[in-house]
């Protein structure tokens, strides 16, 4: 997983190398939480931004990990933008109403 911190607008990027499936999710869920909780990143990210451009599928557990990331969000008073490039995973989001939490920029390039 890649990671970019934009200063400007207090962004903190992860790039996802694929997929979010259960034989992956465990190591990215460590991953990430020691990214947003790092000393130099916990308090300066505004917005947590998810890259899922490369991922093809989401299983229930990636989505739960999407839905652990909200509660951490929300808890901090900050917001999360995911930009997926699938239609699948698109729909995905809307039919589990995740797209409601997130800033959701799909397939379409429609925020």
């Amino acid at each position: 997983m890649k990671s970019e911190f934009h200063t400007p607008n207090r962004t903190l990027r992860l790039t996802i190398p694929g997929d979010l499936l259960s034989t992956n999710v465990d190591s990215l869920r460590a991953e990430i939480l020691y990214l947003i909780d790092s000393e130099t990143s916990a308090n300066a990210w505004q917005f947590l931004e998810l890259d899922l451009k490369a991922a093809r599928m989401v299983d229930s557990a990636g989505l739960n990990l999407i839905v652990a990331l909200i509660r951490i969000a929300e808890q901090r008073s900050r917001r999360i933008r995911v930009l997926i490039e699938s239609p699948k995973i698109h729909r995905t989001f809307l039919f589990t109403r995740l797209d409601r939490h997130v800033d959701l920029v799909g397939p379409t390039g429609n925020p």
